[in-house]
């Protein structure tokens, strides 16, 4: 079938449901019998007033713009996923990827190029098939931030699940919720592609990359250290690579995507460990074959229609982690005794540097006996202890998260283009936060936190994007042929532009879909929640296998450890008996009624007449535990949009500067936080009392001063301990917070 006859199919399909009137506003008929002309023809009354449109580039005056997906109105409607109303109505259905694919398509093929053409237009700098990771993405969330376009990166993000992928054809992408179940997480995919790409130079006027030199441009946060874009290299796309002949003028491609990916966690396990002198009980050949390092049940392509193609979705496993077997037996090692570290109960295997090249955290709390009979070390009393003294046999744990490659095949091309770019592909865990991107944190931090507060959040460490980091692929990965020299792997680009582009208002709603390209993934962090890093040959560079083994073992340290580790995740700092700073306090909800890791918080219990507060042993919580059984959940957490997070975030840094320990965050613990209606009883009598009246979002804080540890009467892995000191705060917008300290009058703070 044709370009032609595909748009003309899924013009068909939605003219009835409201799109051809949506059109008709713009002076385009959709049901015309000429579609071509129609598309192609000026339209002058593009009406931009309209919902979704608001962005749409003021140089656009086509249905569809050869080459141009930006300047194309039929494009930008189909893609955008504002466009979703038609006379204040909602329209009544939306595209499918698969739709929107065969829109994308003839944007590149009405007017489809030669390759003398392509050649041309890259006036003579390097050219290369190189594929990337592509998302049509509102004005504020593009490269350049004038209007809706097209975003390109050579690093793509899936993410694991427990459930089918589900598809919210509303907002043109995907969602991890799943109907009916809390506890479920539908796997996050990533759509890829193949484009004629040329090498240059960074620059920001043409192509970006994304937060261009914005490092340099802010010395007194970042230094001086790295080097300026304007000398980095990057692959530009110029041209989509499709299937059929209507792609490049004189051809009929055959395109075919090949993905490859690899978890090696295991055998960088034993690899590590027999270098520091531990007889694991495994060693090479065992540790080269599966579950040590295996390539399958990761990702796969998608064969579902709708979805169109290169979409690689990570595959459906019943649960996150699962015990690994070896020749048909649980697979088991011996732990090596251990110096006593600040989080055990995990095996740590120390590195030098930040490079890891193996887990830096295993997970070694499921004893087996030689009868195969598996006792939890969690319901030992000192799990620490029994850990440290290792020599015994642990349970292995597998997680299904990698990184690998994406190579793309097309014959007609080979000898145009010897040289082929490949995709770099994460497949890495859930994100909790789903409707709050790394990005918009760190345009937060940077742009508008007050510099008094800055360095009190996540002191030295600024909140970077994936996107925002200078390193190259994983060079351990055979067959990728990735080069050390690659550093600009994880940026974001845009197609070339030239000339003079119209600032289009930036006013229209962000996406609330899963976004895979790696502006929403968190920089490189120890320990990491997307990522690690390694270094071969003095060349640092990406590395899936730095991350814990399973994955949950990293994650309760990440989200325990927030005050130094700035990403988008879960805040436990004051959830377990050994207590941390908080920086994005999770509400007691979050944390109590419906745990998002299925250990309860805090709670205030009353023993012989005295007020205590019961925590979960710190070295008791076991996300691995949490993952078998299924307790994880983004029910809660998955609610939270940017603006709360970041309200959560901006509160509790003026809570801990209105009581004084901005530099001690952990000399008082916080017990209780929550948002608070206007009309609580509570806050009245604050305002009454003070006679100042709070406004924006409002909060209510409960700080207290630790006493004894007490042991708890009943269960081993919970402890109690005294209450001294109360304080509870009412936060809302700056500059005041009010106060009081145990019974006392209410009083009024100022703070930043």
């Amino acid at each position: 079938m044709s370009l032609i006859d595909q748009v003309k199919q899924v013009c068909d399909r939605l003219a009835p449901h409201g799109w051809r009137n949506l059109f008709l506003q713009h002076g385009l008929d959709i049901a015309a019998t000429d579609l071509k002309a129609e598309l192609t023809k000026e339209l002058p009354g593009i009406n931009r007033n309209l919902k979704g449109f608001e962005d749409f580039a003021f140089e656009g005056i086509r249905g569809i713009e050869a080459g141009n997906p930006a300047r194309s109105l039929l494009y930008h409607a189909i893609a955008s996923p504002n466009v979703t109303e038609v006379g204040g109505k909602e329209l009544e259905v939306f595209p499918t990827l698969a739709e929107i694919e065969s829109i994308e398509n003839y944007v590149f093929g009405v007017e489809p190029p030669s390759l003398a053409d392509l050649i041309n237009r890259a006036q003579g700098d390097l050219m290369a098939i190189v594929v990337f990771a592509s998302e049509y993405r509102p004005a504020p969330e593009t490269v350049h931030r004038k209007h809706a376009d097209m975003c390109f990166s050579r690093t793509g993000v899936a993410r694991v699940g427990t459930a089918e992928a589900v598809y919210d054809a509303k907002n043109r992408g995907f969602i991890p919720f799943v109907e009916g179940n809390d506890y479920a997480f539908g796997v996050l995919p990533a759509r890829y592609s193949a484009y004629i790409a040329v090498q240059l130079n960074g620059n920001e006027d043409v192509f970006g990359p994304m937060n261009f030199n914005f490092r340099r441009k802010r010395p007194e946060l970042f230094g001086r250290g790295q080097e300026i874009d304007q000398n980095r290299q990057f692959w530009v796309p110029l041209h989509k690579i499709f299937e059929g002949d209507e792609c490049i003028r004189g051809l009929d491609l055959h395109v075919n995507l090949e993905a490859n990916h690899l978890n090696e966690k295991l055998r960088r396990v034993h690899l590590e460990l027999r270098k520091k002198g531990h007889d694991t009980g495994w060693s090479e050949p065992d540790i080269n074959n599966p579950p040590f390092v295996f390539t399958e049940r990761i990702a796969e392509w998608s064969s579902d229609p709708d979805y169109g193609t290169g979409l690689l979705m990570p595959v459906v496993h019943a649960n996150l982690v699962e015990a690994a077997t070896y020749q048909n037996r649980p697979l088991t090692f011996t732990v090596p005794p251990s110096p006593a570290n600040g989080f055990a109960p995990s095996l740590l295997i120390e590195s030098n540097g930040p490079s890891r090249p193996a887990p830096e955290y295993v997970h070694v709390r499921h004893l087996v006996r030689p009868d195969g009979t598996i006792v939890d070390l969690n319901d030992q009393a000192n799990v620490a202890e029994e850990v440290r003294r290792g020599g015994y046999q642990a349970q292995h744990y597998l997680d299904f998260t990698a990184d690998g490659w994406i190579d793309a095949i097309v014959p007609e091309l080979a000898n145009a283009f010897p040289r082929q770019i490949p995709a770099y592909s994460m497949v890495t865990a859930p994100d909790f936060y789903p409707n709050c991107d790394q990005r918009e944190l760190l345009e937060w931090w940077l742009q508008r936190v007050p510099s008094a507060l800055r360095s009190s959040i996540w002191g030295q460490v600024p909140p970077l994007t994936l996107s925002d980091e200078r390193l190259a692929p994983n060079l351990q990965l055979e067959g990728a042929n990735f080069r050390a020299e690659d550093d600009t792997v994880t940026t974001i680009v845009s197609l070339p532009s030239r000339g003079f582009v119209r600032q289009m208002p930036l006013e229209v709603a962000q996406t609330t879909r899963h976004a895979y390209l790696p502006d929403a993934a968190a920089g490189v962090f120890a320990p990491g929640w997307d990522t690690s890093v390694d270094t071969t040959d003095n060349t640092n560079h990406l590395a899936a296998y730095g991350l814990g083994s399973p994955f949950p073992e990293d994650a309760k340290l990440c989200a325990a450890l927030s005050a130094f580790w700035p990403a988008v995740a879960p805040d436990t700092g004051r959830s377990f008996s050994a207590t941390f700073a908080t920086v994005s306090p999770m509400t007691d909800a979050e944390i109590i009624d419906l745990p998002w890791d299925g250990v309860a918080g805090p709670k205030v219990v009353v023993r012989n007449n005295q007020e205590l507060v019961e925590y979960t042993r710190f070295q008791h919580v076991d996300y691995v535990d949490s993952s078998l059984n299924q307790k994880f959940s983004l029910a809660l957490t998955g609610q939270v949009d940017v603006n709360e997070y970041t309200s959560r975030v901006l509160a509790m840094a003026r809570a801990y500067q209105a009581i004084g320990i901005s530099s001690n965050r952990e000399a008082l613990a916080v017990l209780s936080f929550r948002a608070v209606d206007p009309n609580e009883g509570e806050l009245q009598e604050a305002q009454a009392q003070t006679g100042v009246r709070l406004q924006g979002n409002l909060y209510r804080f409960e700080f207290y001063r630790r006493g004894r540890e007490l042991q708890h009467d009943s269960d081993i892995t919970k402890v109690y301990y005294e209450m001294l000191d109360r304080i509870v705060l009412f936060v809302g917008a700056p500059p005041r917070i009010i106060a009081r300290v145990n019974n006392g009058a209410w009083q009024t703070v100022r703070t930043n």
